[in-house]
């Protein structure tokens, strides 16, 4: 073996030398990054990724009224904080709230609020002037439910629903800001916010639905009166009232129901004498009234047609005649005129999507 062949065994074995301790190095220094890595820093399992929380932040707002994020209103400073904070949860099946009839507020809080913290408000419901509807979701049925404050319950999702309109009028703005602060309060109290969508759509829309109500709350009123100005025994009124099947409650009306118990259309006595079941014998009236809501019943031209039947009965039975609300006798041809103006107005309300006798027309129309 030559001086050139030892030479270059020296340098492969200086050059082999060399790259193990460069390898082991490398391995040494990333191996103490990964170390200081994992030391400075809690167990990324049990905290959310500090990227994800940059990229959606909401700066703190310091007032008092809530901070608006698009057109959906949130609580301030203290409320955002709450909710970077408060745990991550699988996403819920929608709420059974209706977009047509009602504002919609949802509270999501860290702690659980018990059913009984609702107590109060609930009861002071009719100071916000218009029905609300309050609703929890309990985890172990995966549903909605009705807070009750006597139920042994807690939630930490709950939907507060405002109806926009009733027969009463339209919901006014400082009735919405009333509901909202009170949720807010509610919310901040469990560490949690309220949110809800902005307040001045929400007014034009309660608008609208006002207008709507207002022009197809018709209540038809036919009556029964004698022909000589004679008086009717309220007896006789009774006896042909029950034998077909209408009842009398506690507000002295006789009801005809439906199979489902809802009422069809109401007899009542034309003088401000109300009926009485242990008075009728000695009742003297000259008319009564048979009255029809048009927007609460279902099935409205058969039902029409049912009271208008009965009337011709008990007009008969009484020996008096049966008139509209001008005092003019019902003929065939007025009752058809009703009929063709019941048609109109069940046309409207079904285009828009308020059937008559329907879940939402007895809820617009109590």
């Amino acid at each position: 073996m030559n001086s050139l062949q030892i030479s270059l065994i020296v340098l492969a074995v200086v050059v082999i030398v060399a790259i193990l301790f460069y390898n082991w190095f490398q391995e040494r220094k990333y191996r103490k990054q990964s170390v200081e890595m994992f030391t400075k820093h809690d167990d990324v399992l049990f905290q959310p990724a500090i990227e994800e929380i940059a990229e959606s932040r909401i700066e703190p707002v310091m007032m008092d009224e809530p901070s608006e994020i698009g057109d959906v209103q949130v609580d301030s400073a203290a409320s955002v904080e709450a909710l970077q904070e408060a745990p991550v949860t699988h996403e819920l099946p929608p709420a059974p709230t209706d977009a047509q009839l009602e504002f919609v507020i949802t509270i999501q809080t860290a702690d659980e609020i018990p059913s009984a913290a609702f107590a109060a408000l609930i009861d002071a419901e009719h100071d916000a002037g218009k029905p609300v509807r309050w609703l929890g979701y309990v985890d172990q049925s995966a549903a909605w439910v009705d807070i009750a404050p006597w139920r042994d319950m807690a939630f930490t999702d709950v939907v507060v629903a405002v109806q926009l309109a009733d027969r009463a009028g339209p919901v006014t703005e400082s009735q919405l800001q009333g509901i909202t602060q009170i949720t807010r309060q509610l919310a901040g109290r469990f560490n949690g916010i309220a949110s809800w969508q902005d307040i001045a759509p929400a007014l034009v829309k309660a608008n609208k639905l006002d207008q709507f109500c207002v022009e197809v709350d018709v209540l038809i009123g036919l009556n029964v009166v004698s022909n000589d100005g004679a008086s009717f025994a309220g007896e006789k009124i009774a006896e042909v009232a029950q034998d077909s099947g209408l009842v009398l409650n506690s507000a002295g009306v006789y009801q005809r129901h439906n199979e489902r118990g809802e009422v069809v259309f109401a007899l009542c006595n034309h003088e401000d004498t109300p009926f009485s079941s242990g008075q009728m014998s000695a009742l003297q009236t000259h008319g009564v009234t048979l009255m029809f809501e048009v927007p609460r019943v279902d099935n409205g031209l058969a039902a029409f047609a049912e009271m208008a039947q009965f009337g011709q009965q008990l007009a008969q039975a009484l020996g008096g005649k049966l008139v509209d609300d001008n005092i003019r006798p019902l003929s065939p041809a007025g009752i058809e005129k009703i009929q063709l103006q019941l048609v109109h107005l069940y046309q409207r309300m079904e285009a828009n999507e308020i059937p008559a006798g329907g879940r939402r027309a007895l809820r617009l129309f109590n």
